[in-house]
Formats: C-alpha cells, structure tokens, sequence
C-alpha cells in the first residue's frame, strides 16, 4: 500500500468538495439555488436556514464518500488498474450527489418562493453603456508566452527523436512504476502538444467570453455593481491566462519524462504542485469574489427589488436554454463562473467539435501505431 493516492485525492478532491458545501454563499444575494429572489428574501431566515441544511448534507454524503474511497484505495491493489478505477468511480459519484442536492434545493425552493417576504419589481433597468471600454480582462497575446512554450517542446523532440525509447511509459501506477506503454510514434510522442494547444485554444475561448458575457447592473446601486463586476471578470482573465501556462508546464513536464528527458522522480513532484496550486488559486478566487462579485463591497442594505427575471430560460436552475438569446456565453446560477446557452446554435456545433477533434485524435493515433508496427515488421524481416 502506498500513500501518494491518498494525498493526490485530498489536494484535488479535498477543495472542490469545500466549493460544493459552499457553493449556495458563493452565489449572487439575488439568485438562491438558481431562483431569482430580492436581497431581502436572500436573507430571510427561511433561505438562512435552507443554505445551512444545503452546506450540512452536501458535507455529510461527501464526506462519507471520500472516506469510502480512501478506504478503497488504501486495501486496492496497487499493481493493477483497481485504484485507477476508484478514483474514477469515486469522481463520478461526487458529480452525481451534487446535481441531485442542487436539483432537490432548486425545487425547494421553488415551493418556498411565494411564502417569502413579497418582492417588488423593478420600475427601471440599469446599463453601462461604457461596459466594452473598460479595461475588463486581460489582452490574448499573453498566450504568445505558451506558444513559444509549446514550440520550444516541438523542437526540443524533434532534436531527440532518434533518442527516445521504442517503447515510450504512458501510465503509471500508485507506486510510479510503469504499468503502460505505447508503440513509439510521432503521434505519440506528440499527443501532450496537440493536449496543450487544444487546450490552450480553450482557455483563449474563455479569456474572450469573459469580455462578451452580458453585464448584471444593479437598479438600486449601479456603480458599486458595475466596480464589483469588473474586478470580479479581470481577476478571473488572470488565472485564465496563469493556470493556462501552467497547464502548458504540466504537460511539457510529462512529455519530457515520457521521451526519457525528465526522471520521474523530479516530474511526478512538479505535476502534484501545479495542479494543487492551480485548484487552490480557483477555490481562493471563489471565496474572495464570489459569483460576479458579489461578495466584494458588501453592503448592509438590502434592497427588496427582485432583478428582471427568466427563471422559465433555466431547466432546473443550471441549463440555460434560450434561442432568443443571442448571448453564447451566461453567467452560472449554481456556482462561480461562466456556462454556455444550449439554446445557441454555435453551442452544438462547439460540442460537434470537440467530438469531431477526438474521434480524429483517435483513429490517428490508431493509424500511426499500425505505420509504425508495420515499419518495425518490414525492418525485421530485412
């Protein structure tokens, strides 16, 4: 039995189970489990008090769960797939436990809506009409900094390909022996680059959308939302463009140890720490900014006016589907971010991509290892 499964789960798992329990306080004091409610009804003592039995069940069933499958881990067999599967299984079930609380509260809710403190609606809409001048996220060309990575990584495997191993260690287990290889092949040794761009032409995607996203303006205090909005999108562009670049390490790190550059000793050390810093910056940002903002400059006046409102747009409060809506990109109702309009044709032809992309990988791969089979059998008989 080895202890690293054990300590990958509680940096990786360990925060996003914290954002789950926390995540109806994280969320705008006008939307409450994906219902428009006031500021007022947002603090009422019933909504008080579902928050608390939201966070208290949601961190009892994680908690069970996580330690069901630190068990599991720690009497799985650490020479097979067994805790490969464990962890998968475990992910799975954490995604499952969360929609269906977050699907009972939603329509809790519901139910509890009009026994609230009536609402009044809004008389007047607010907009900046300055919102695309100002300076709201961070300039795209701070990518330029992975690509010269990403390209530094293309030649320096060119330069060694003769060098690399015919068999190249693809999959290790909890131990970090090698308990998988792959045929060595251009398309092989090259999948962390086609990971990095594509993932890189994520992250841009993201950095742009922060910019498009409509602006939430509150009637009753417009500029202090307009502050708390533009920090909230300019401090998010940052860790795009940080946790980008240092997706961009994480995978220049495993390619080098995959063509024998990089002692795993070193690289395994480097891949923990990026990717609990890069959960630990996104869990921090949620904490300190919230959803929008809003949990920058607070105030202790709450106003009793209920935003505009399509609450008829969510399917269950979290799926946003609006064809007249010609915004791609919307601001999420349960959590800190940013979600698509399923409503908007280029959503499907995004997914229609991405599949397309895979399915190319895929074959590729498929074919490049059947060449290179090929190849080592005519050379063989020769």
């Amino acid at each position: 039995m080895t202890i690293m499964p054990v300590i990958v789960m509680i940096f990786v798992f360990v925060p996003s189970i914290i954002l789950m329990i926390s995540m109806p306080y994280l969320t705008r004091e006008t939307i409450s489990f994906g219902v428009t409610v006031s500021a007022v009804q947002f603090h009422s003592e019933p909504l008080r008090q579902m928050r608390k039995s939201y966070a208290r069940i949601s961190a009892t069933l994680h908690t069970i769960l996580f330690i069901v499958c630190i068990i599991c881990l720690i009497y799985g067999d650490e020479h097979s797939k067994q805790q490969s599967w464990i962890i998968v299984t475990y992910s799975l079930a954490m995604v499952v436990i969360s929609l269906v609380i977050n699907i009972s509260y939603h329509f809790k809710m519901k139910s509890l809506l009009p026994m609230l403190p009536i609402a009044l609606e809004p008389s007047i809409i607010a907009v900046d009409t300055g919102f695309r001048k100002r300076n709201i996220n961070l300039s795209s060309k701070w990518f330029l900094i992975h690509v010269f990575i990403i390209v530094v990584g293309i030649v320096t495997v060119l330069l060694n390909y003769e060098l690399i191993p015919d068999q190249i260690p693809i999959h290790y287990n909890s131990s970090w022996n090698v308990d998988g290889y792959a045929a060595k092949s251009y398309s092989s040794v090259f999948m962390p680059t086609i990971m990095q761009v594509f993932l890189i032409l994520v992250f841009i995607f993201e950095n742009w959308s922060i910019r498009r996203v409509k602006q939430q303006v509150q009637p009753t205090d417009p500029n202090r939302s307009i502050r708390q909005d533009v920090t909230f999108r300019r401090t998010w562009s940052g860790f795009m463009i940080t946790a980008s670049f240092l997706v961009v390490i994480l995978l220049s790190v495993v390619q080098l140890n995959m063509i024998s550059l990089l002692n795993i000793n070193f690289a395994i050390p480097i891949v923990l720490i990026i990717i609990a810093f890069i959960i630990l910056y996104a869990l921090a940002l949620s904490f300190w900014a919230g959803q929008g903002g809003s949990r920058l400059e607070q105030s202790a006046d709450h106003s009793n006016f209920r935003p505009v409102h399509d609450d008829d747009k969510w399917l269950l409060g979290m799926i946003y589907f609006n064809r007249k809506d010609p915004n791609l990109i919307v601001e999420k109702r349960f959590g800190v971010g940013w979600g698509l309009n399923f409503g908007h044709p280029v959503c499907w032809l995004i997914f229609l991509g991405i599949i397309v992309l895979l399915v190319v990988v895929q074959q590729g791969l498929e074919v490049s290892t059947r060449l290179n089979r090929y190849i080592n059998v005519c050379g063989n008989r020769r």
